[in-house]
């Protein structure tokens, strides 16, 4: 299996240099309108917020800047450096650890008010465990606002009149495998390809009611602006005709009996 930690690691400077990502507003993934249009999370001033998968630290700073008391999680020791040199130019204050999102033991239950998890969990090899874990340190009624690129971005390629298949439909999930290329250095990297079922039930199945599923209509006014520009000029048809990002809102009930994930 790759280290997709180590691939991370290699390119974190690299990723923040070449895409710029908005830190005033919550992004959800490229192409797609962030909080400030989509307003999912409504006023988080002095509510306890979490970030998994923090990355360089754009969307924890944003939280931050709204008034949350907020802690970041990434796997990858070069992203949390990133993150915390821009948290110190931003000037606010960010508690961040560097772990997996599969083991947050060092965070007590019931603890959040929202996480939230951008364009993260398809890095993630078991993400029942995620889940569970984002379910565990979520207060009763706590709100997990979670996106992915929309699993038709893998599928299909071509432009009007000339599409085709590039991929399946993951009717079980799928591993991707890839090289990204920055500055003539080629990091190997995987993703996993899942549909929107297999999101949907291992949300419910750890104890997650979903109450809003979101296929954002492609836009260029995004926070997530340079990602989405090399998108566009790459993949024009797609990116005007499909949707890029998935994003899945749920909330933590009280009492649930957690199930074995599934598709």
């Amino acid at each position: 299996m790759l280290d997709i930690e180590r691939s991370w690691n290699k390119i974190a400077h690299l990723y923040h240099k070449r895409y710029f990502i908005k830190s005033d507003t919550i992004h959800y993934g490229p192409l797609c309108p962030g909080e400030d249009k989509l307003c999912l999370l409504g006023d988080v001033s002095g509510l306890r917020a979490i970030d998994l998968g923090c990355g360089a630290g754009q969307n924890a700073i944003a939280l931050a800047k709204s008034g949350a008391v907020v802690t970041a999680v990434d796997f990858s020791s070069n992203q949390l450096a990133e993150a915390k040199s821009l948290a110190q130019d931003e000037n606010v204050k960010i508690e961040f650890f560097n772990s997996d999102v599969t083991d947050l033991s060092f965070l007590a239950d019931d603890t959040f008010d929202i996480a939230i998890s951008a364009c993260t969990m398809a890095f993630v090899n078991d993400i029942k465990t995620a889940f569970l874990e984002a379910y565990r340190i979520l207060k009763p009624g706590g709100m997990f606002a979670l996106s992915v690129m929309h699993p038709m971005q893998y599928i299909l390629d071509g432009e009007k009149g000339n599409m085709h298949f590039c991929s399946s439909f993951p009717f079980n999930p799928r591993l991707l495998k890839w090289s990204w290329e920055f500055d003539g250095i080629s990091v190997k990297f995987q993703n996993h390809l899942r549909s929107i079922a297999y999101y949907h039930n291992t949300l419910t199945n750890a104890g997650f009611e979903v109450k809003k599923l979101l296929e954002p209509k492609p836009t260029l006014k995004t926070p997530h602006l340079g990602f989405s520009r090399e998108i566009m000029r790459e993949y024009p048809y797609i990116a005007r005709n499909l949707p890029v990002t998935l994003i899945f809102v749920a909330v933590k009930q009280s009492f649930h009996n957690r199930g074995k994930a599934h598709g």
